[in-house]
């Protein structure tokens, strides 16, 4: 009897060993298969995090036992090592200081969401805005690039932001995209870039799709001047998922009961499918637009998507995640659906040197911003 239960044990963990390598291949092909046509893979790589520690708990546990099956987990590990690297940072001694280091240059990254105005009564002083502000203030960024950036041109309901940035917090340049505006003109929202540093140029495209699906936002960039240097200064935001606050609430539900309905997540995975094929449109303007840049460039943007993902490498290409260059661990930059949603970026050209990276998780939007300290080409 003994034996029987052993044998039926290993099989089992054979079984599942198989099963787990089989799907984390298929998570980490993500990265080369287009999600336009192949959507369910993409939905696969959301869950890397999971797949990737079953894998890894397999592999430990062939060893521990002293079986030659370590050696599928082993080799899927090998084969899907660039789209593991980009999900999980391994520098764990590397700088993480709120101060900025000396010489370098500060950039922040921040979906700001509409500085959680739009959550409470217009007029009602009760968001984070203030908060948001003054956290802004006192992390010191020398260029910060912005999503769902609030203006109004109504102050006796809501504060101007482009004003407070220039007079207050002394960003003297910026550009501002505005790609959503309420009927009645109270106020909108877009991108933006602000810097403490020269712009001399400024250039802005949309990109195209159905305006009812909010799939015609901006992407922009900004020519700035640092320290003798022209870089180009890239931000955008990528198309959303659209999950409404109910949908969010039912991702919550079926997390915490464990099990998923096919009538609560039909929606949910037609709106996957549905950003997946605009994504993957607007990831290929951006990477044109950053492939014939005339100086090296930053980009800095909320991709809505995680760093196993085609549209993250494809952006990517040969540029330096700064994350994956000076982080450690997930890096996580989203605070629903998943503890280890990475969607928001910085990525230089392989000329910048990375300092050190920060995702500060405090809870004043719905994204956590990421901090990078840069080194332009020739500083070291």
């Amino acid at each position: 009897m003994a034996s029987f239960f052993r044998v039926f044990t290993k099989r089992i963990c054979i079984l599942a060993t198989v099963l787990a390598s089989g799907l984390f291949l298929l998570a980490c092909s993500a990265w080369w298969l287009e999600p336009g046509r192949r959507w369910w893979v993409g939905i696969l790589g959301v869950g890397f995090g999971i797949l990737c520690s079953a894998v890894l708990t397999l592999l430990v546990f062939w060893i521990i036992v002293r079986s030659r099956w370590f050696l599928l987990p082993l080799a899927v590990v090998l084969a899907g090592w660039r789209p593991l690297t980009a999900f999980f940072a391994l520098h764990p001694f590397a700088p993480s200081q709120t101060a900025k280091i000396d010489g370098s240059l500060r950039v922040m990254q921040w979906n700001v969401a509409r500085f959680d105005e739009m959550n409470h009564p217009p007029g009602s002083h009760e968001s984070k805005r203030k908060q948001m502000l003054d956290y802004i203030r006192e992390q010191n960024p020398d260029i910060i690039c912005m999503q769902e950036f609030l203006e109004t041109h109504n102050s006796k309901w809501l504060q101007p932001n482009i004003r407070y940035f220039r007079d207050t917090l002394g960003f003297k340049y910026y550009m501002y995209a505005m790609d959503h505006r309420r009927r009645d003109s109270l106020y909108e929202h877009g991108i933006a870039i602000f810097s403490k540093f020269p712009i001399i140029r400024t250039v802005r495209y949309k990109f195209g799709g159905p305006q009812s699906l909010k799939a015609n936002e901006s992407y922009a960039y900004a020519d700035i001047e640092v320290k003798g240097q022209t870089i180009r200064v890239f931000t955008t935001h990528l198309q959303s998922l659209l999950l409404g606050k109910k949908e969010l609430e039912s991702v919550e539900e079926m997390k915490a009961r464990k099990e998923v309905r096919i009538d609560e997540s039909k929606g949910i995975f037609k709106k996957f499918r549905q950003a997946y094929v605009f994504r993957q449109q607007q990831a290929a303007k951006i990477r044109q637009a950053l492939d014939t840049s005339a100086y090296p460039v930053i980009i800095c943007a909320d991709f809505n998507d995680v760093p196993n993902s085609y549209v993250y490498h494809h952006i990517r290409g040969d540029r330096k995640d700064a994350w994956a260059r000076k982080g450690f661990g997930v890096g996580r930059t989203f605070s629903y659906i998943s503890p280890t949603l990475r969607i928001d970026y910085i990525f230089t050209d392989p000329r910048f040197t990375v300092a050190q990276v920060r995702t500060p998780h405090h809870r004043l939007s719905d994204h956590y911003p990421v901090i990078a300290d840069l080194f332009l080409p020739g500083d070291k």
